[in-house]
């Protein structure tokens, strides 16, 4: 590591710097300025700092120093800090001019910089309203935000830089925040801006409208860095713009919906406005007579009378009252009673005529409504999602509008025409019902729907809603029949699917509960009828206080719990599942009876295997203890010769794994258990106390393994490994570390460790002279519940045992209060 030297004063040393990436900063300090340039003067340093208000005479000394280059200077004061480098440059005429385009162009860049900054500041500090950077999450935690954040929000910059106070997500209204989610996902996906308006709640409470417009920072590798934007309060636009669009719909409400024509004309006479009689008596729509005058919209004779009219009104500024002819859009000329006013501008001249003219044809006036009305029914009826028909009483449709094709893949062209009949588009399996459905209302003149299936033209089918009356003639006879078909598919395969799911707890063999936290039972299936019986209770009542605190249990970590119980004869497993987000859990059974009576006969099975084992192992270490008997007694009289030593040595790997046989007859026979970890090595140390070897765990008291009983002869197993092997070990290390979700028990000690060739083998079954069986004993017994074991120490450095636990079989047991 390069260590850079510095130089500075005693009272300097509050801002004194850290260590800065490969370098280590060595700080030598002077009590006064004397102190200070003496030291400078005696041996060299890096960095000299000194106060920006010190004369640089003195300083310049420094460029003299014994020892090699000058050191860098720095003055620092309140307002700011600069540089004074003193490295050697080209000293020839165009090195110093160079040196010094340098120097001014490094100071003009630092000014402009600064500048800038200002500039940018004074700018975010003014805008109305606020600059941010954000997190991309639905809290929307801030990093950055401008000084507009207090009159758009109430809040300080501070409070939402972090979310320390409060969550910029929390401020946005309820009902809006999926929406302002969605349209911001929708842009980063895009990678554009997204410009929202929406609304939010301030400091005070008081609801206000905002516009923010934004987008999303990404890094190189396409990665989102955050999210960039301003945000503008637009309540004032959005009630402003709210209360104009309402007042001209109720302007234009009142002016439509009165019979009589209305409109308004400017000083040179061109429409501004009409209202709805007005369209429907010229026979044109507002834009196509709005920005016009009289002559582009009426004959001749009748234009240059509408416009002498309008100049008589603004010359008089008096209302005046008019009975003339009115020409129709359709070239019909009636007689209309007309009022004409003068209107004026803000500076009090008259600057146009509102006029208002009554139809005394009133049928012609009917009948143009009426026209009009069709009008808007075939727009209605063009973009209808379903299909609207006639037929006449032969059922031969008339005419079709809607999505016609998108229903049945058929034009309304090709269904009218006489080469598709109904047995095309309806469903075989429906053409005389539906002929009998659509009989039926002819005949009884009455409403009715139906729901039957459309073949499409593809092939495809679908599901179609009809609901359809019987037209009448003026006599009362029914003519035809009128109707509309919806597309349900979509509702039909729902309902199905609703019905379908809504059978499954009641064919389910076992029983299915809902119940909720206060352990009340909501639903339970007919399965459950003998339980509910067991626990004396019905669906509707409560739960036994025991499974009641199951249930609690269960709520508060979140967590499934399970127990098994005995009802009428029969063994069942009771899982009790949380529903996360709601307030009930889901009981569900299963039963276990047969699993229990294998279980038991299993278990019957072993205990007689092991009492077999254990009376032929007792028998045979009775014959070894003979037989190595004679052995020895044959080495005490001489007599054994060469192959006694070899006799013996093989009676004793025998005696072994007999021994052997009385820990792996265990293995697995009983279920797992939670176990302490510490507890169970340092149960494991105890028993076999070597002498000169200490124990440190550094596990906690509260991990729990969930493993076979035998877990702590694995632990023993390892603690034998190094008294047997770890020669010079002093302590055997015992600790935990997180892995992959789940933890690491950790064994080690201070022994020569194992060589690499031994490792590949070394939880094997072994064969062969001096090998023993216990390591893989301890990778058999791990394996039961889910451990694993590997080694990874160094050769000569101590022996590394690491066993993963998965992260369902280990759990910290809560202390008690």
């Amino acid at each position: 590591m390069a260590v850079i030297s510095m130089l500075c004063l005693s009272a300097s040393r509050e801002g004194e710097p850290g260590p800065a990436g490969d370098e280590e900063i060595v700080v030598t300090t002077a009590d006064t300025i004397e102190d200070l340039l003496n030291l400078a003067a005696s041996r060299p340093f890096d960095v000299v700092m000194i106060p920006a208000d010190l004369a640089l005479t003195p300083v310049l000394n420094l460029l003299e120093v014994p020892g090699g280059a000058p050191p860098l200077i720095v003055a620092s004061s309140e307002k700011g800090t600069f540089f004074i480098d003193f490295r050697a440059h080209d000293r020839s005429e165009g090195g110093i001019a160079l040196t010094v385009r340098e120097a001014y162009r490094a100071r003009m860049a630092e000014r402009d910089l600064q500048e800038r900054e200002r500039q940018l500041s004074t700018l975010l500090s003014n805008l109305p309203g606020m600059a941010y950077r954000c997190e991309n999450s639905p809290a929307y935690t801030m990093t950055f935000v401008s000084e507009g954040c207090f009159d758009l929000l109430g809040y300080a910059p501070g409070d939402l830089v972090g979310s320390r106070t409060v969550a910029y997500g929390d401020l946005i209204h309820p009902d809006d925040r999926a929406m302002v989610w969605e349209e911001i996902q929708k842009a980063l996906k895009e990678r554009g801006a997204f410009r929202i308006t929406y609304r939010i709640r301030k400091a005070s409470g008081d609801e206000r409208w905002v516009w923010e417009q934004g987008r999303g920072i990404f890094a190189r590798d396409g990665s989102l860095l955050s999210l960039e934007g301003f945000i503008a309060d637009v309540t004032h636009l959005v009630l402003t713009t709210e209360q104009l669009r309402r007042r001209e719909l109720e302007e234009k409400a009142i002016l439509d919906n009165i019979p009589d024509i209305a409109w308004l004309k400017d000083g040179d006479g061109r429409y501004i406005a009409v209202n709805m009689a007005f369209e429907q008596a010229a026979g044109k729509t507002a834009d196509e007579l709005v920005r016009r005058t009289d002559r582009e919209i009426w004959p001749g004779y009748i234009a240059e009378r509408y416009m002498s009219e309008d100049r008589e009104v603004i010359a008089s500024g008096k209302r005046a009252l008019f009975i003339e002819p009115f020409v129709r859009g359709d070239g019909l000329e009636i007689w209309v009673e007309t009022v004409k006013t003068p209107i004026y501008d803000h500076n009090g001249r008259a600057a146009g005529t509102a006029g208002i003219c009554r139809d005394i044809t009133a049928r012609r006036a009917m009948e143009e409504a009426l026209r009009k009305s069709e009008e808007r029914h075939r727009i209605f009826l063009q973009n209808f999602p379903g299909i609207a028909f006639k037929a006449d009483p032969g059922l031969r449709p008339l005419w079709l509008s809607g999505n016609v094709e998108g229903i049945t893949g058929y034009t309304a062209d090709e269904i009218v025409s006489p080469w598709v009949g109904v047995d095309n588009y309806l469903h075989p399996g429906d053409v005389e019902s539906g002929r009998e459905f659509l009989e039926d209302i002819l005949t009884s003149g009455k409403e009715s729907a139906a729901d039957f299936r459309i073949v499409r033209k593809d092939g495809a089918v679908r599901w179609g809603h009809i609901r359809a009356q019987a037209v009448r003639d003026a006599e009362g006879r029914e003519t035809s029949i009128q109707g509309a078909i919806f597309d349900v598919t979509e509702q039909k395969e729902a309902v199905a699917k609703i019905r379908d799911l809504a059978k499954f707890p009641e064919e389910n063999p076992g029983p299915v509960m809902r119940v909720n936290r206060g352990g009340r039972i909501l639903y339970a299936n007919g399965a459950s009828r003998d339980l509910l019986k067991t626990w004396g209770t019905e669906e509707g009542g409560v739960l036994p206080e025991t499974w009641r605190e199951v249930v609690s249990s269960s709520f508060a970590s979140g967590r499934i719990k399970r127990r098994d119980i005995a009802v009428d004869g029969s063994d069942f497993t009771i899982t009790c599942v949380p529903v996360t987000g709601a307030d009930y859990a889901n009981l569900y059974g299963i039963e276990i009876t047969e699993r229990k009576v294998m279980e038991i006969a299993v278990q019957d099975a072993n205990r007689k295997l092991n009492l077999l084992n254990s009376i032929i192992r007792h028998d045979l270490l009775n014959q070894i203890t003979v037989l190595q008997g004679y052995i020895d007694l044959t080495e005490q009289s001489g007599e054994g010769g060469p192959y006694l030593g070899r006799i013996a040595d093989a009676t004793e790997r025998i005696r072994r794994q007999v021994e052997f046989t009385r820990d792996y007859q265990e293995l697995g026979v009983k279920g797992p258990i939670w176990q302490d970890a510490c507890a169970a090595m340092k149960k494991a140390f105890a028993s076999l106390s070597p002498p000169g070897i200490s124990l440190d765990c550094t596990i906690g008291s509260g991990l729990e393994v969930l493993a076979d009983p035998l877990l702590g002869r694995v632990f023993y197993n390892l603690v034998e490994n190094t008294v047997r092997h770890g020669a010079g070990a002093q302590t055997i290390r015992f600790s935990a570390e997180a892995s992959d979700g789940g933890i690491s028990l950790v064994y080690e000690d201070e022994g020569p460790g194992i060589p690499e060739e031994k490792k590949k083998n070394l939880f094997k079954w072994p064969s062969g002279k001096d090998k023993g069986l216990g390591l893989a004993l301890s990778a058999e017994i791990l394996s039961l519940t889910g451990l694993s074991i590997r080694e990874e120490g160094a050769p000569g450095q101590g022996v590394r045992f690491v066993i993963a636990v998965p992260p369902s079989r280990f759990r910290y047991r809560e202390e008690p209060a």
